[in-house]
Formats: C-alpha cells, structure tokens, sequence
C-alpha cells in the first residue's frame, strides 16, 4: 500500500500546483486532523486507507483533474461518516 509520510505530504504541499497542489493541501489537512484526534497520522491506518487514491493522486506524475481529486475524497467522506466524526474531527472547510 502507498503510504506517504509528514515529510512527504509537507513537500507535496510546497512542489505542487494547480489541482494537485489542492489536493496536497487536503491532504496535510486531513493528516493534521488524525494527529489531533488520534495516535497519529502513521498509527490509524484506516484513515490512511481512506486517503489512499488522494495519496496516489498527489505523488503521481501526471496532472491530476478536478474529478479525480473529487473522486479520491469519496472514500476520505465515507471515513469521516463511520469513524471521523466520532473521533471529534472536522472535516476540512474549504472542500
């Protein structure tokens, strides 16, 4: 399974632009919400199998589209329904 480190998350964030820097954005935000409100971003590993497309999306070497990035936060929507919202975390405002 994919899985990307703080590190690499944070790095996205700066060396991306245009829908996958969106989506890298989303990304850092969702993995600050399971620090909050968990062990830990590398510890819940449901919730990274919830952001595993946004993962694939982000370190993927072609450009990502807008449906793309809304079709990888479907499974990160249905997480937040069974367990993110009982762990007390919010789901990022601006998507």
């Amino acid at each position: 399974m994919l899985f990307m480190n703080e590190y690499e998350i944070d790095q996205a964030v700066r060396n991306t632009t245009g829908v996958k820097n969106d989506a890298a954005r989303f990304l850092a935000a969702f993995k600050d919400e399971v620090n909050a409100h968990s062990d830990g971003w590398p510890y819940w590993s449901v919730a990274a199998r919830a952001a595993k497309r946004l993962m694939q999306l982000v370190s993927s070497r072609e450009e990502a589209t807008e449906a793309q990035f809304r079709a990888a936060l479907a499974p990160i929507k249905s997480f937040y329904t069974r367990r993110g919202n009982a762990a007390g975390m919010k789901f990022p405002e601006q998507y």
